[in-house]
């Protein structure tokens, strides 16, 4: 079976241990890694990732509304820069999260980054959490290619995502939830994608999140869906490959 992630921050494992889990990765079936920025400050060690692993990882670049305060003014400048050097990479991680201050200026540098997508025809990563009523004035304005990931949310605010074109992407986090099934149920699988979050939101406390786990996730999805492990495994790669191709 092929599989990817779609959402990953490999430049926030330590460095022993990034390129080992890489190698089991691809022992594993994986073919691609999204590695994704949060803020000018990691670009660089997103775009040295990349060209270390030039044919697995596919790069995004963005500045995730926690980073939003502490931005240089030329970022701009920066981001379409890195946009240039890799005609592949995607515009991530960006969104709008409402347990954090400074909503305004989230949504201004969400904006910007927005227009910088369209500008370059590339797809966009959304981080939302309690902001998805913000949404509502957005819509009409994100590019053709977006998705929310770690999606865990409402099985209401999953099918506003889907009528607008959207991809949701799930990780370990949705086993938390009470409504994980009804989720499922509720995800079209032509819009299903799957990611790690690494080395964030692991189950276990005090361990690393990792691609890894993406198989025994996937599993668990196909038990809902009534369908063979094979056959979604094959849906959510072409949903990854149809979502990260920029032409």
């Amino acid at each position: 079976m092929k599989y990817m992630d779609l959402h990953i921050h490999l430049q926030d494992y330590p460095k022993d241990i990034a390129p080992e889990m890489v190698k089991k990765a691809i022992n594993l079936g994986f073919k691609k890694f999204v590695c994704v920025g949060t803020s000018p400050k990691d670009w660089e060690k997103v775009s040295d990732i990349t060209t270390q692993y030039p044919d697995f990882v596919t790069p995004a670049f963005g500045i995730h509304p926690w980073q939003v305060s502490s931005v240089e003014s030329d970022w701009q400048q920066t981001m379409e820069k890195y946009l240039q050097k890799f005609p592949h990479s995607l515009v991530g991680e960006i969104g709008l999260d409402n347990l954090k201050p400074e909503i305004e200026l989230q949504k201004q540098y969400f904006s910007f980054q927005v227009e910088i997508a369209k500008k370059y025809n590339r797809p966009i990563i959304i981080h939302a959490v309690k902001s998805f009523h913000l949404f509502e004035n957005l819509w009409k304005t994100l590019p053709k290619k977006f998705m929310f990931h770690s999606f865990s949310s409402s099985v209401e605010q999953l099918q506003k995502i889907i009528s607008h074109g959207g991809y949701v992407s799930f990780n370990q986090s949705v086993l938390k939830k009470s409504n994980f099934a009804d989720i499922i149920k509720a995800a079209p699988e032509n819009k299903i994608l799957l990611e790690s979050d690494g080395p964030y939101q692991s189950l276990n406390k005090g361990e690393f999140s990792t691609p890894l786990y993406i198989p025994e996730l996937l599993e668990k999805i196909a038990f809902i869906k009534n369908c063979s492990q094979e056959e979604l495994s094959e849906i959510i790669y072409n949903n990854s490959m149809e979502f990260i191709n920029v032409g």
